[in-house]
This record gives C-alpha cells, structure tokens and sequence, in this order.
C-alpha cells in the first residue's frame, strides 16, 4: 500500500511534500478530534442547567511519520532536518492526498524523536502535534476561484452537478455556503469579503435568510470598487467604514438569499473560503 502524504505550505512560501523535503521521512496520517465548550448557565436550588452556546476549541493535530536510518549519523542527520523544519515560527498550511481540498493552517511543535527500543533499531516513529489555533479547516480555493465545484470533494458539502455562482448582476441572488458552520466575520472573525460596484445614492444588501443587513450610505459609480472586507469597507483602495452603516453580512450554512436595493448596475463578487469542523 502506498504511504499517504502531507503537504506543507509554510508562510507565503511554495507547498511542498514532506517526504521530498527530507527524503526518508514518511508520512502516516493523521487522526485530529475536533473540541468544543458548550457554556450552561447554572441556577441555585434548581435541577440541572440551560444550554447557552457552544463554541469551537483549538485542538492538536497529531501527524505521524516514520524513517530508517543507517547509523547514528545519519540517524542525527534526519533528526536536525525534521527539527529545523518544525521549528518554524510561521502559520503553515497542511493538507493531505486524502483531501486534497481541504486545509488547516497550524501552528508545529519540536517532537521528540528516539530509535525504537529494541537493540540495533533502525527505525523511528515519531508524531508531530501541530496546534490548531482556530479549531477548524477550511476549503482550498475561494469561493469565487474558476471552477470551484470541479476543484471540490464529494465531502466538502457542494450539491453534485450543481455549477455554484459567486458573481452577480441581479437585485436579487442566492450564495451557497458549502461549509459546515455560519461565516460570521463580525462575532468569529471569518474571512469574507465581498466585492461591490453600482450607480446611485446608496446600497443595502440584506440576507434575507438571517437577516443581516449592510448598507453603503454614500452615492457610487460603476467607475468605483467598493470592497467589504470582513467588517471594514474600501472605496477604490481607501479606508470607507464611515459610509456605511456598520453592519456585515453572515451566510449561513447553504443557500443565502440576498436582495440588493436602492441601485442599478450591480456588479457584486462574494468570495471566502468554505469552513469546517
């Protein structure tokens, strides 16, 4: 059987295969839990406790690895390597030839490394316990990327045969947000931006699923590039909050029906990458 393999991509360099990277080492796979807090309000003389809300906890990615070794050398050798690599202070992207599309951005610890322990062992196993900070992983391409239900995996929750748009030039449209929780870049800080251009005094987007409301106070022109990105607007690359109301959009997991209003010549882009458990 073929060994799996893990993909790293450290900070803004290019990916790469571990077992290229430091030849001997082989990747194992991996087997995270993913953790959660559920926070219960506890009353005094009174049974049991009401549920208030969950939130979604950072956890450990424990990657297992293996290599042989010839001697002592070569065995301290490929010790160094793999300690220099995780030794790197950077955000690195991993993913694996299971799901090749999804991704978790991690934090590397130094593992420790020793020969099993049977006499003249020449062979290591160790595990790595990447932290992941945010607790989830995410889709590997935007969503508004060339393709995106092409580039997917049956898992990643995008309706089979159904070609997704994220650009539109209507009033109204409908977003499909493959992932399983709500993008929320207001409360969990979740990357969504959204890329606006209209004629006339003012712009309201609104889901009308969830309610969430942003509106553009301001007059535009189609010559003008408005970007929502996350809670903070641009207008043609300079800072622009204060035409706004303030608020932000949320997309709940799958469809999301939005209604524009107020302008004409719409020319609107939604692009975020897709989050999971």
């Amino acid at each position: 059987m073929q060994d799996p393999h893990l993909y790293m991509k450290i900070g803004n360099n290019d990916e790469f295969d571990i077992a290229d990277k430091i030849p001997g080492v082989h990747y194992l796979g991996d087997d995270a839990t993913p953790a959660n807090t559920n926070q219960f309000n506890k009353i005094g003389g009174a049974d049991g406790a009401s549920f208030i809300y969950k939130t979604i906890n950072n956890y450990q990615v424990p990657a297992k690895f293996y290599f042989t070794f010839r001697d002592y050398q070569d065995y301290k050798l490929i010790k160094h390597q793999i300690n220099r690599l995780f030794a790197t202070r950077e955000l690195i992207r991993i993913r694996t030839d299971t799901e090749k599309s999804i991704v978790r951005f991690v934090v590397a610890n130094l593992p420790t490394i020793a020969p099993m322990e049977e006499a003249y062992s020449h062979w290591v196993t160790f595990t790595e316990n990447f932290d992941n900070p945010s607790g989830y992983r995410y889709s590997l391409y935007r969503s508004d990327a060339d393709n995106i239900a092409e580039k997917s995996q049956l898992e990643m929750g995008i309706p089979a045969g159904q070609k997704l748009n994220y650009h539109f030039t209507t009033p109204e449209f409908d977003v499909f947000n493959a992932g399983d929780i709500t993008v929320d870049p207001y409360f969990e800080k979740h990357d969504l931006q959204i890329k606006i251009k209209f004629n006339g005094s003012s712009l309201k987007l609104e889901n009308t699923d969830n309610s969430s409301v942003y509106t553009y106070t301001k007059p535009s022109t189609a010559n003008d590039t408005i970007i929502l990105d996350g809670i903070t607007t641009t207008l043609n690359g300079q800072p622009a909050s204060e035409n706004t109301d303030y608020g932000n959009l949320t997309l709940k997991p799958g469809w999301n029906h939005i209604k524009a209003t107020g302008a004409s010549n719409l020319d609107i882009t939604f692009s975020f990458p897709f989050v999971y458990i």
